[in-house]
């Protein structure tokens, strides 16, 4: 169960656009082994703020979580003269900075002078660029990729290549969507998927409003790549992440095209790379297989690529009449 919840107002594509989506950032497990105590900071009863005059806009200006501040006002609208309750005791914990929470038991371990608030420190943390260190898995649908260090991606479902080795469960009668028809009120998206009408085309390019994508392969509005690219950089909106991936038509480079979402990026083609390259067969030394590697994986010739100071794709051909048996089975 998700707790102690941080809420960001996120930031559109277009700068000068309002917000229209709020993420939340919660710790997901209790820390119930831990006895938290308190003694650094003042804390104040309700009673004692109420007796004090003390507004719940002044404990939200002071920080307080904003569940607290709502017990408090409901506190508040209580007649002075009514029966005393166990809410009047509940404490609250004037923080001193940086420490925040319930408690005052949270502080960021990153945290920078010239971080003004929450949001400041969000939109840093992806303008300098989110390093990808762990795939996101879609683990409603039960599919073996080969290794265990490979798992499924919602974006990977229904793109016409079959990921799953143990029956295609992935591309399973994802061809009703190719022959999906639709209301007459509704748009028929390029993948078979129906939208209402209404919302064909609702972008305002006048104004430099986008995107804002209804159907899965933003087949309803013009991609513009100048905007989309941004979300390279940007916190994952709807924007940004309600989009499946356009893959390049480039075969030898295999990289990924549109930044349009977190399931796209280059550093998550990279992380699957890492670990069909870490699954060997026994029968294959370690020099055939990483000149294999090198041949199948262009993407890999980078300075922290096995590949890189080894040999590149069209020196590797020695490696691997030297080392390499007359027939091997590679990932793909």
């Amino acid at each position: 169960m998700q707790h102690d919840c941080l809420y960001h107002a996120t930031a559109s594509i277009d700068n000068n656009k309002k917000p229209y989506q709020i993420i939340r950032y919660c710790l997901s497990e209790w820390a119930s082994e831990w006895n938290i105590e308190n003694n650094r900071d003042q804390n104040f009863t309700f009673s004692e703020l109420r007796n004090r005059n003390i507004t719940s806009q002044q404990l939200y200006l002071w920080s307080a979580p904003i569940d607290l501040i709502e017990r408090y006002q409901l506190y508040l609208n209580q007649p002075l003269n009514s029966t005393k309750t166990d809410i009047e005791t509940e404490l609250f914990y004037n923080c001193t900075f940086p420490w925040f929470g319930p408690v005052c038991q949270y502080m960021f371990d990153q945290y920078e002078s010239n971080h003004l608030s929450f949001a400041a420190m969000i939109h840093d943390f992806y303008q300098n660029g989110n390093d990808m260190n762990s795939l996101t898995c879609y683990t409603h649908l039960q599919c073996d990729r080969g290794t265990s260090l490979i798992c499924l991606d919602w974006t990977d479902i229904c793109n016409g290549i079959i990921d799953c080795l143990d029956g295609g469960q992935d591309e399973e009668d994802c061809w009703q969507l190719e022959v999906n028809d639709c209301l007459e009120n509704e748009y028929r998206c390029r993948n078979g998927q129906c939208i209402s009408k209404d919302f064909y085309r609702d972008d305002d390019y006048n104004t430099g409003d986008m995107m804002n994508l209804d159907c899965l392969d933003g087949s309803d509005e013009l991609f513009d790549d100048n905007k989309r690219n941004r979300c390279g950089k940007r916190e994952p909106t709807f924007q940004c992440e309600e989009a499946t991936c356009r893959i390049s038509p480039t075969i030898d480079t295999r990289e990924f095209k549109t930044l349009s979402s977190s399931s796209c990026v280059n550093e998550r083609g990279k992380l699957l790379m890492q670990a069909m390259l870490s699954v060997k067969e026994n029968s294959v030394n370690d020099t055939c297989w990483r000149a294999l590697m090198c041949i199948a994986f262009t993407l890999m010739v980078t300075e922290d690529s096995p590949c890189y100071g080894f040999c590149y794709p069209g020196s590797c051909t020695h490696y691997i009449e030297n080392n390499c048996p007359a027939f091997i089975l590679l990932p793909a």
